[in-house]
């Protein structure tokens, strides 16, 4: 992570010497100054300014000695920071409408929600987030960018968790308020992928419920169930050693296997469980590999796939159902009519 160093006192201020016409225009009087400026604890040549007996800076200048990239949003009177990113010569002055320099023409960014089911998209869950978020599941990455709320902002980030982790997909900042994805594998599970996939290539030409089943029977051989232990993928399957994990650990460790086999599959929770359903046999079906795993470790044998109804109660009182439905979506359009 990128250090700001010493930023003294000033630096909101700062933001407003971006505009030095506005500033006099609105009675601020600032003059030259000669006080000192230091960047970690080192004397560094800045422009200083005095205003009302204070001493200033412009933000760019901070930029350019610390190399994180800060953007003035004139429509909204704002200004971003943004330090995963380098300076970049000048600050950049921005618009919502120009700031779309990612997004391509209708032929090369398609129209995903007109094949979705209608009934997914909100005000929260629009259908411009949604043809973003599904063209970097159906490619890989995204070549256009949205403008998003806080609010569509935070459920992209929730819809993005409960469709995987390998890949994973991240939202990732244009500039203030535009948004885009970028599909990424984790180099943590890389391990894990490379141990699992031969088994996984071994159960092509099964089918899909014999495969959910014996993906389940990996995890169930490797995790024995404590509410109070956790196991991702990436310990899960790297080494011969039995873990210890809850219905989470259960829940990823299968969504993990699901996504190296091509099987949809999302994460779903309450308040106090979570599970999985995934799309087989041209339908979703809920499987709660926590419960699948009593069965299979005390009787050999249990079922995997439950209609939502047989497994509804308490601790499967999902929490977010408009999630669900939009995830499932993103996934597989049109499925959830």
């Amino acid at each position: 992570m990128k250090k700001l160093g010493y930023l003294l006192t000033g630096i909101v201020l700062g933001a407003t010497l971006f505009g030095g016409a506005q500033a006099a225009a609105d009675g601020i009087l600032a003059q030259r100054s000669s006080a000192p400026f230091f960047l970690n604890g080192s004397p560094v040549e800045v422009e200083t300014y005095l205003i009302h007996n204070n001493h200033f800076f412009m933000l760019r200048d901070i930029a350019k000695l610390v190399d994180f990239a800060v953007t003035w949003n004139a429509e909204s009177g704002t200004v971003s920071i943004d330090t995963m990113t380098g300076y970049d010569g000048e600050y950049k002055a921005a618009t919502a409408t120009d700031a779309q320099t990612r997004e391509t023409t209708p032929e090369a960014a398609p129209a995903y929600h007109e094949q979705a089911n209608a009934a997914v998209f909100d005000s929260v869950y629009t259908a411009e987030a949604y043809d973003a978020l599904r063209e970097c599941v159906v490619t890989g990455k995204t070549s256009r960018s949205v403008a998003m709320s806080v609010e569509t902002r935070e459920a992209m980030l929730r819809a993005s968790s409960a469709i995987g982790e390998y890949p994973s997909y991240e939202l990732k900042t244009e500039t203030a308020g535009i948004k885009y994805f970028e599909a990424k594998q984790s180099s943590s599970y890389a391990n894990a992928a490379v141990i699992c996939q031969p088994f996984v290539n071994g159960l092509v030409g099964k089918g899909a419920e014999e495969k959910g089943v014996a993906l389940a029977c990996y995890v169930c051989e490797r995790l024995d169930y404590d509410a109070n232990s956790t196991a991702t993928p990436n310990n899960l399957f790297t080494d011969s050693n039995v873990k210890k994990g809850n219905c989470a650990s259960f829940a990823h460790g299968f969504q993990f296997l699901c996504n190296l086999a091509d099987i949809p599959c999302i994460l779903v929770h309450s308040d106090i469980h979570q599970w999985n359903e995934i799309y087989v046999n041209g339908r979703w079906y809920c499987v709660d590999l926590t419960s699948f795993d009593i069965g299979y470790t005390e009787r050999g044998s249990a079922t995997l796939l439950h209609d939502a109804s047989e497994l509804q109660g308490a601790i499967f009182k999902q929490t977010e159902p408009q999630l669900t439905r939009f995830a499932k979506e993103l996934l597989v359009p049109n499925s959830t009519r």
